[in-house]
């Protein structure tokens, strides 16, 4: 196994621990192609907004960019109001960030209406597909959010340790 293969390996055996989607991106050049993998419906809807789309690349760059200077964990709200987070990679010389899919909190969900409306005026995108898919969204709490982190990031140091030194 390389590099490559062990961060694969790792963001799907994340996925069927926590049910999220992740991405890699290696190069800032990469991020529309890669965000375009995204699975959320809820995003994939509103990336039907050129200015959402505008909105959610610039945000991702900004996010993929601090994480990749710092070294360290970015978590943040995206430009739609979804809890993400961006690990920072460094395996065998390869070096990117893991960007997960969005997650939405309890309180969230109680604003949903309002929320909904906004982001459907603003970009100009269905309110009922918006708030039908914005109910799929995973719900997490902070320390559920932590914990994924973490489980992401020992997955990663799993696979990494796996990998063949050809």
């Amino acid at each position: 196994m390389n590099a490559m293969e062990a961060i694969y390996k790792a963001m799907d055996a994340y996925h069927e621990i926590t049910g999220l989607h992740s991405y890699f991106v290696q190069d800032e050049t990469d991020i529309v192609s890669a965000s375009a993998k995204e699975k959320n419906f809820f995003c994939k809807c509103l990336k039907t907004s050129n200015s959402a789309l505008k909105h959610c690349d610039e945000c991702t760059v900004e996010n993929y960019t601090q994480a990749l200077q710092s070294m360290k964990v970015q978590t943040y709200s995206c430009h739609a109001g979804l809890v993400k987070w961006s690990v920072p990679v460094e395996v065998k010389g390869l070096t990117g960030v893991i960007i997960s899919e969005g997650v939405i909190s309890k309180q969230q969900i109680k604003e949903s209406e309002d929320w909904i409306s906004y982001l459907s005026e603003k970009y100009n995108v269905s309110k009922s597909i918006l708030l039908e898919n914005y109910h799929q969204v995973q719900q997490m709490t902070e320390e559920q959010v932590d914990r994924s982190i973490q489980l992401l990031k020992d997955i990663l140091a799993y696979y990494a340790a796996s990998i063949s030194e050809d």
